[in-house]
């Protein structure tokens, strides 16, 4: 790795990170089209560049997870219970997911991540009134449950974590007030990407066509430089957020994401 490669990767994960914690959204649905179209422009073969992607961005957001999870375990926005109720359900959903991505050729998995980054720009874009939260708070194990499958088999499939539909889905269905969710999702989404990339690490062993420093589909030497810069970006963006609503930044990366989104799927 030269040095413009180093400041490529630590800008990704400095731009990820920033944007991730200012609008609660999930890393990788930022991190994803960065670092797949620089796999391609230092010459990593189509066939497996799709697949590196996703597993490399899912190794990064275990750190990011669980940072958050730190941070927001601190202010006691984590509830441990339904972290595991959540995390139960993901295991089984991960184990479908991964097995169905290792099958499909990237151009589909790129089609499928475009499909959460359209999701991810109309939450982004959408302000509208949320539910009101159970005070309470006594979620049900299935529907939890049933949360965790669907974020552990969206999470290898799109090459994210899941935070960006298992938060809105807390609160809407388990009735979460946005901070819990956000911390239990963080949690929860740590497993998951643990799981996720354990997946992509045994689908991907001894492919002739990756690169020497990987692990299966998980380059550990380019996800390291990413992770140096996410990690403290992720809070600058967190902070910044509390402070202003800054809505121009806010549909710009709306329109990101859409385009990405069009460029993926349909290009």
């Amino acid at each position: 790795m030269d040095v413009t490669g180093l400041v490529l990767l630590l800008l990704m994960g400095c731009i990820a990170g920033f944007l991730a914690g200012f609008f609660d959204l999930e890393g990788g649905i930022i991190l994803v089209p960065l670092l797949l179209y620089y796999f391609l422009s230092i010459g990593i073969s189509s066939l497996v560049a799709t697949h590196l992607t996703f597993g490399t961005c899912l190794l990064t957001v275990i750190f990011a997870s669980l940072f958050a999870a730190y941070q927001h375990s601190r202010k006691r926005h984590v509830l441990w219970r339904a972290v595991l109720m959540i995390s139960a359900g993901s295991v089984i959903g991960v184990l479908i997911g991964t097995g169905i991505a290792a099958g499909l050729q990237g151009r589909s998995l790129q089609r499928i991540f475009a499909i959460v980054a359209v999701y991810a720009a109309i939450r982004l874009l959408a302000e509208s009134k949320r539910p009101k939260e159970d005070p309470q708070l006594s979620p049900s194990p299935v529907v939890l449950g049933l949360i965790g499958l669907v974020t552990g088999l969206v999470s290898p499939l799109a090459g994210v974590g899941g935070g960006v539909l298992s938060i809105p889905m807390m609160n809407y269905f388990a009735k979460f007030p946005l901070k819990k969710a956000l911390g239990t999702s963080s949690a929860a989404g740590g497993i998951i990407a643990i799981a996720s990339t354990i997946g992509y690490i045994v689908k991907g062993w001894e492919n002739p066509l990756l690169p020497p420093h990987t692990w299966g589909f998980v380059d550990y030497f380019y996800a390291a430089p990413i992770i140096v810069g996410t990690l403290p970006f992720t809070r600058l963006g967190a902070s910044a957020a509390q402070r202003d609503k800054f809505q121009m930044l806010r549909k710009a990366c709306a329109v990101f994401l859409l385009v990405v989104a069009m460029k993926m799927a349909f290009f």
